[in-house]
């Protein structure tokens, strides 16, 4: 499987003295799916330059003109995963339509992108404990995690959708579950079904976020202006549908 992660950068006085074969954009590119396709199969601490761009038509020190080091490499790839994982999970993070509807819309978005890129975050997560540069990349990246879907969770309160808990807690409790199945189920081959793994998923964050409400929460309601919408928690509201 190769992925392209590499992503554009100005050219400096430098980079443009170097061979017309390569683009800064392409060499990074070439640098960053070898490293993915090794990835698929070993360990981040099995890697070394020598192996990453044998996987590439560059020469070994080329790699020393696109990424200071293999650590540099590891915190491109994942920033290029979130940056992706992030778009497809605007539904319900930017509180878009009807939220069990958009939850499944982005939980969904998440996990193709896990199927797409799962060894990196694997690669990562599993590197963290025993090496300080990327468990502060790991770290950096579940944080924001943690803060859009505590905003996410608030702001759901405020509008009565979400009972009242610490929303800070669970918006940590529910990211660290997703993390741990999705690089369970799509770090390595054979990886796991997409569909079961969103419907499983799906079913916690429904059952723990909105409890026993209607499938289908009422638009009008996700529609209201924050600063004005009933703030009554949902569980002390009378069921909608007697």
């Amino acid at each position: 499987m190769s992925v392209t992660l590499g992503f554009p950068e100005p050219k400096t006085q430098r980079e443009s003295t170097r061979s017309s074969r390569h683009t800064v954009e392409a060499a990074r590119g070439e640098i960053s799916d070898s490293a993915v396709r090794f990835l698929w199969e070993h360990a981040f601490r099995d890697l070394t330059v020598n192996e990453l761009m044998a996987g590439t038509t560059l020469s070994r020190p080329a790699f020393y003109q696109y990424f200071s080091d293999l650590h540099e490499l590891m915190e491109s790839l994942l920033g290029q995963v979130e940056s992706v994982m992030r778009a497809t999970a605007n539904p319900w993070i930017m509180g878009e339509g009807e939220p069990i509807a958009a939850l499944r819309a982005s939980l969904g978005g998440v996990i193709q992108t896990s199927v797409d890129h799962g060894p990196v975050l694997r690669a990562v997560a599993e590197a963290a404990p025993l090496d300080a540069r990327l468990e502060a990349a790991w770290s950096a990246f579940m944080g924001r995690w943690n803060d859009a879907v505590c905003t996410r969770i608030e702001a759901q309160q405020q509008a009565g959708l979400i009972p009242e808990f610490d929303a800070r807690r669970m918006a940590n409790a529910l990211n660290a579950l997703d993390a741990a199945v999705l690089i369970a189920e799509f770090g390595r081959q054979p990886q796991g079904d997409p569909d079961a793994v969103l419907d499983t998923l799906h079913a916690i964050w429904v059952g723990v976020l909105y409890g026993s409400v209607p499938k289908r929460l009422p638009v009008s309601e996700v529609a209201q202006d924050m600063s004005t919408a009933d703030s009554t928690p949902l569980s002390t509201r009378g069921d909608p549908t007697r």
